[in-house]
């Protein structure tokens, strides 16, 4: 299993065999996958404190909600095919 899967899967637990799927069949969302655990180890890099470990906390952030995004998209085209 690639790492950003095993984190993101981590991240959301719940969520684990939707994440596992689309990171299968959806290159942006893995690649989301990547720019996340890369936001997280840089993020795991920065002192406790300063404007640095702000900004990828911010960004790690974003990143959380746009892979919710693309898992409730996935969701809702499962439930409701076009």
């Amino acid at each position: 299993m690639p790492s950003s899967l095993q984190l993101v899967s981590e991240q959301f637990p719940d969520l684990r065999e939707r994440v596992a799927c689309l990171f299968e069949r959806n290159e942006i969302f893995r690649e989301l996958c990547e720019d996340y655990e890369t936001c997280t180890s840089a993020l795991a890099r920065q002192p406790a404190s300063g404007a640095l470990r702000h900004e990828y906390s911010a960004l790690q952030l974003r990143l959380e909600t746009e892979l919710l995004r693309y898992l409730r998209e996935d969701a809702e085209s499962a439930v409701h095919p076009k």
